[in-house]
């Protein structure tokens, strides 16, 4: 029930919003969607104003299928891509991409990479150096950033003053870059749970989230009871913390312990941050 029990709450939050929720899931997920809609009655969304949507992604090991369900249609599914390749990408675009990776939990279960391309930071001294204003046309400028234009693309910088029509400019996109610009590295995050620990697991693991700036991970048990982990096809602390230090993680966030050790969460994240630091094998 843990994998699949806050999506009722999700979809409440989000009915009659002018949005959408893209959501990925193992081999069955759309049976588990649909049997979890199919279980409310919907005779009243079509007169909602807004047609909130779901974009349900199926994933198997060589290829995905894509559903979405519209509120105003009664969560009806419509067939998007009956069969799109997967390679290990989720998600990708100009500022980010997700990897998934099946791991073995008795059923099929991914873990998650978010990696940001890079970061396109402004430098605020610089900006007011140019006399010019912060606004919108800042989003403008890193995405064309992101993607790559041309350093001779002009960027249209303008404002608005009070409820005056403000006024505008237009600056090479090489020269905004020069001046008010600054990259840096993206961030790269790894999420991991519900994995049984073997071999197999373990290098998927760690090649997922080599690297990683911060990596989140289960510690449902203490490795004194690895046997019940093995059973439950769940990691030890120990184990987690070892797998996070090959992966070269700069930080790991513990979580997903079992419910045996309330009130001891400490000794878990102690055994964890033991092997993470190297001071057990």
């Amino acid at each position: 029930m843990d994998h699949f029990i806050g999506f009722d709450y999700l979809l409440r939050v989000c009915l009659g919003r002018d949005c959408h929720i893209s959501i990925f899931g193992p081999p069955g997920f759309h049976r588990q969607i649909e049997n979890k809609i199919n279980a409310y009655t919907w005779n009243l969304v079509e007169n909602y104003t807004n047609d909130f949507a779901l974009h349900v992604t199926e994933v198997h090991p060589e290829h995905k299928l894509l559903r979405t369900y519209h509120c105003r249609k009664a969560f009806e599914p419509e067939i998007q891509d009956a069969n799109e390749n997967f390679s290990g990408t989720l998600v990708e675009n100009s500022s980010f991409a997700v990897k998934g990776e099946f791991l073995d939990h008795k059923i099929p279960c991914l873990a998650y990479r978010f990696e940001e391309k890079s970061r396109v930071n402004i430098k605020k001294n610089a900006l007011l150096e140019m006399g010019l204003p912060v606004g919108a046309w800042l989003m403008d400028l890193k995405d064309r950033i992101l993607r790559g234009d041309p350093d001779d693309t002009p960027v249209r910088v303008w404002w608005k003053e009070g409820k005056q029509e403000g006024g505008e400019r237009f600056i090479p996109l090489g020269e905004l870059k020069a001046t008010i610009v600054k990259m840096t590295p993206g961030q790269k995050i790894a999420y991991i749970t519900d994995a049984v620990y073997n071999e197999d697991n373990a290098r998927k693991i760690v090649e997922l989230a080599y690297g990683s700036d911060l990596m989140f991970i289960e510690a449902m048990f203490l490795h004194e009871d690895a046997d019940k982990a093995a059973e439950k096809h769940h990691l030890t602390a120990r184990q987690a913390g070892a797998l996070a230090r090959r992966a070269g993680a700069k930080r790991i966030s513990l979580f997903h312990f079992s419910p045996k050790y309330k009130g001891a969460g400490d000794l878990l994240v102690e055994e964890a941050m033991a092997a993470f630091n190297g001071r057990e094998s």
